[in-house]
């Protein structure tokens, strides 16, 4: 696979695997519109593995109390939540990932979850009362933002933008929404990463270790930036303009 087709696929991986603007959706519209090969499974691994680094040591001292702290019988431990919230997306996931493969990845499925979600973001401002903070999450609060986190399934919905919704209209602020999405996607990242990898233990081909480095590390660089630059302009900025972007994005599919 050439250089130019790597750099730019590890970068919208890094980018937008943690915008509410689907990463799914950016890397087969961009493919499309270059005609590009299919990466193959390897690099959607490792792209995944570099920006499954990147969460994990971005929040590494919240991630270590999460542990530290986890409680099976405290109903408003932040781990047990987590893995709640998983749960869902895990179990539809595996019962019906060919069906979605065969069936979803297709541009007229990305126009209109890119569209929806993207009117749903401009006015989520509308809709969140903003006054909950992260550890004051119920498991009502989490399988409910998990059962939400199923539509992330679909190309085009993106995980973080149906998670931050979700958490919004129940209350959250800005702020705590998108952490609890970023700390969630920690064990949903893990599970993708380790189908993956079941996947290409099936599969007989050349491993190139070069080319799966190289997209790690600029998927888990790139990821980082998205994260904190994101946190730092949440509170200031919204979600409205993500949504706008979404709407942009939407219109270009349909002219092209």
């Amino acid at each position: 696979m050439e250089l130019i087709q790597l750099t730019i696929l590890s970068l919208i991986q890094g980018l937008t695997e943690f915008l509410p603007i689907s990463s799914s959706a950016h890397l087969i519209l961009v493919s499309t519109f270059m005609s590009w090969p299919d990466q193959g499974i390897t690099v959607d691994i490792f792209a995944h593995f570099g920006t499954l680094l990147a969460v994990i040591f971005y929040f590494r001292e919240d991630l270590q109390k999460v542990i530290k702290t986890f409680n099976l019988y405290e109903k408003n431990n932040l781990g047990l939540n987590l893995l709640l919230a998983t749960m869902p997306i895990a179990i539809i996931g595996f019962i019906f990932k060919d069906l979605i493969e065969l069936n979803f990845r297709s541009e007229e499925v990305i126009f209109w979850s890119t569209l929806i979600i993207g009117i749903a973001l401009i006015f989520s401002d509308k809709f969140s009362s903003n006054q909950k903070n992260l550890f004051q999450i119920s498991l009502k609060d989490s399988l409910l933002i998990g059962g939400i986190q199923i539509f992330a399934l679909i190309p085009g919905s993106s995980r973080s933008a149906v998670t931050m919704l979700a958490a919004l209209a129940l209350g959250y602020t800005k702020f705590d929404a998108a952490r609890f999405s970023f700390l969630l996607a920690v064990p949903t990242l893990s599970i993708v990463f380790l189908g993956e990898l079941i996947d290409l233990s099936q599969a007989t081909f050349e491993v190139d270790y070069f080319e799966l480095s190289y997209v790690a590390f600029l998927s888990f660089i790139s990821a980082i930036s998205c994260i904190h630059i994101f946190l730092k302009l949440i509170e200031k900025i919204g979600f409205a303009p993500f949504g706008i972007y979404r709407l942009f994005l939407a219109g270009f599919i349909l002219i092209f």
